[in-house]
């Protein structure tokens, strides 16, 4: 596809460079969480997408496809699917997945994506993605290594802030602030913004009350972090033990965001075991059903146990291989012909 290799195509890579923060409360190593964003829409759409971004790069900032602008997924013909590449290889590991993986993350109609140096996840056609718990690593890579590991240029970065040690403390108190920073840094690169603030950054603020994912809908971030972003993610995983729960609390940021950025793209979270407590396939499958008039995709975790999340346990990916065969005997989530993202941030 045009723009891939480089330079200032729909998804390539403007040279220009973004200075570091002024502000900074101290640094971390880079920690990278290669992932995948597989594109899911209309054929008869995608070549008219595709001129239409690059004219927009070549003479203004970038923007989000028309197609992707206006309501989610159910309205727009498609479906966005997020995996990393460790979750990807857990779920490859098990079982039948080689079909599932082909069917809901891979189109033949792209490039193929070079994964992690040990090659342990199979190659996606997708776009490429880098994820940052802070917005210092986060500028770094944009302007020292554009190309990421120079086997492809990033498209996407992620930016993943929450009340944990990762994330400097001044960022964790001013979110909006380091969301925007990080928007306009990919914004000058050409690159997709994705923010994934975590609820309990609420919490760490003292907003609102009651629980934190209700705090998180008071506070009011949603909306202002949502106006830095191409893509939002909820992060609802906590709550997917109560399909009503989960929908509600989509449905509810999902709003917010999109009143305060109409062309943005809102993911849901998934989690086979969130907090170390494994989900069965049939509750995450409710999950997607009860959430699936709100959002354009899904982001689909299969975490295990790290430094970055001690709690999360045993990953499970027989309850992701058995939410995706679900999901198939229904076809309501099965992707069609991919639909491409413009950069934006």
């Amino acid at each position: 596809m045009a723009g891939y290799p480089g330079g200032t195509g729909a998804f390539g890579l403007c040279r220009q460079r973004f200075p570091a923060p002024a502000v900074w409360d101290g640094g971390h190593p880079l920690q990278e969480e290669w992932s995948y964003i597989v594109r899911i829409g209309r054929t008869a759409r995608r070549a008219l997408m595709v001129a239409v971004a690059a004219a927009a790069l070549a003479s203004a900032p970038p923007l989000a496809p028309a197609s992707l602008a206006a309501g989610p997924a159910a309205a727009r013909g498609g479906v966005v699917w997020m995996i990393s590449a460790q979750s990807l290889s857990r779920l490859a590991a098990q079982p039948g997945a080689k079909a599932l993986i082909r069917r809901f993350f891979s189109s033949p109609e792209h490039s193929i994506l070079v994964d992690r140096a040990d090659g342990s996840a199979p190659a996606l056609t997708a776009l490429r993605s880098a994820s940052f718990p802070s917005v210092r690593p986060l500028i770094a890579e944009l302007r020292d290594k554009p190309g990421g590991d120079g086997s492809r240029p990033l498209q996407v970065v992620v930016l993943d802030l929450e009340d944990w040690p990762q994330t400097p403390r001044l960022e964790r108190l001013h979110p909006v602030y380091y969301y925007r920073m990080a928007g306009r840094a990919a914004r000058a690169h050409g690159i997709t913004l994705a923010a994934t603030p975590s609820p309990n950054l609420a919490q760490a603020l003292g907003k609102g009350r009651g629980p934190v994912y209700e705090r998180f809908l008071q506070s009011g971030m949603i909306g202002q972090i949502a106006r830095s972003a191409a893509i939002f993610e909820v992060q609802a995983q906590g709550v997917e033990r109560s399909p009503a729960r989960y929908a509600r609390f989509v449905r509810l940021a999902a709003a917010q965001a999109r009143k305060a950025n109409p062309e943005v793209l809102v993911i849901a979270g998934l989690s086979t075991n969130p907090g170390g407590r494994k989900v069965p396939s049939s509750l995450l499958y409710r999950d997607v059903m009860a959430a699936r008039p709100f959002v354009d995709g899904f982001w689909l975790n299969i975490p295990a146990r790290s430094d970055a999340c001690p709690r999360c346990g045993v990953p499970q990916p027989q309850e992701a291989i058995g939410l995706l065969r679900r999901l198939s005997r229904s076809a309501v989530l099965v992707p069609g012909a991919p639909l491409p993202l413009a950069a934006r941030g």
